[in-house]
């Protein structure tokens, strides 16, 4: 997923900053490889249609899958390492030339113990810890890197930090996930869309597939005219200087949400089936996590968070809540 590519990104900025010169290539989701594209660190990017090929299930879409996996075969490498350590990761890893792949033992591989298999030495998933730490720690273990380093994501290089006038008032929602059991209620949504609306904000909504684009329309339906945008359907690169440009981020456990912590963007998390932990901010006080495993966050809650990070928000008058 998304999430899982940004939440690599510190663990490669730390890869380079113990390894000096160290030629270090990504094999990736096609979907998804601008994010590794944008790391300064990376050499080479192999962009593997690994989605498409199983949505399509043509003999096109498995040549181009092929094709691109022959690719990870052209030169050999010292060390393959696979921070994800599940099945698809794992065949992709089996494919690189290397006679030193590394990854999870097979209790840790994400349910899927078969991926263990593809690795020569196995590592354990350090307890209690994911997504960006955990990474991290892993490649402490691999590569001798420096976790105590302050998270660097790198990619937020790339885009200015100073917002443009017309972005002052500009609030992102990230309303999608790519697990249903990872959305925020719709009610929920539209009632934290009405506060920010009534306090001045400008509202932006993305979609990547036919029920996201009717769950937007549904959630800006009722708000004044001119106060939502719902944009077309775009690249992630396309996406980027979006989130990068946006006053504030309120999202679910999402790729883009992960991404405005990365693009240092004040960010609230909204948290359903998954926990707080899973999210690492550059900055911890551009950041408000909310919720947790089975745990859904208020409207109330919402609001507040977004009134704490938003300097405008803050000066509003007071909305009155239910």
């Amino acid at each position: 997923a998304m999430g899982d590519q940004v939440q690599t990104l510190p663990a490669v900025s730390d890869i380079a900053a113990r390894w000096p010169g160290i030629d270090i290539d990504w094999a990736v989701d096609a979907r998804f490889a601008d994010i590794a594209r944008l790391h300064p660190a990376v050499r080479k990017v192999f962009a593997l249609p690994l989605k498409s090929a199983q949505q399509q299930r043509t003999f096109a879409g498995m040549r181009a899958l092929w094709s691109a996996m022959r690719a990870l075969r052209t030169e050999p490498y010292d060390l393959v390492w696979d921070p994800h350590s599940v099945l698809k990761s794992a065949i992709v890893s089996r494919f690189a030339r290397s006679s030193l792949r590394v990854g999870y033992r097979a209790q840790d591989c994400g349910g899927e113990p078969l991926a263990a298999r593809a690795y020569h030495l196995h590592f354990t998933r350090p307890a209690g810890l994911h997504g960006t730490e955990g990474r991290r720690i892993f490649a402490q273990a691999v590569l001798d890197t420096d976790p105590a380093r302050p998270v660097d994501y790198a990619i937020d290089q790339r885009f200015p930090h100073t917002l443009q006038p017309a972005a002052a008032q500009t609030v992102f929602l990230a309303h999608g996930a790519s697990k249903p059991e990872k959305l925020w209620p719709l009610d929920h949504w539209q009632q934290l869309a009405e506060r920010l609306a009534r306090g001045g904000m400008q509202l932006q909504l993305t979609w990547g597939n036919a029920e996201e684009r009717a769950r937007a329309q549904h959630l800006i339906a009722s708000l004044p005219v001119r106060t939502a945008h719902l944009l077309d359907r775009r690249s992630l690169l396309d996406m980027l200087p979006v989130i990068a440009q946006s006053s504030l981020v309120i999202g679910v456990d999402t790729g883009f949400t992960h991404l405005a912590a990365a693009l240092r963007r004040p960010v609230v998390g909204l948290f359903v089936s998954t926990g707080p932990e899973l999210f690492t901010p550059t900055s911890p006080d551009l950041a408000r996590t909310l919720g947790g495993d089975g745990v859904t966050p208020s409207v109330d809650a919402a609001w507040r968070a977004a009134q704490q990070l938003h300097p405008e928000l803050q000066r509003g008058t007071p909305i009155k809540t239910a």
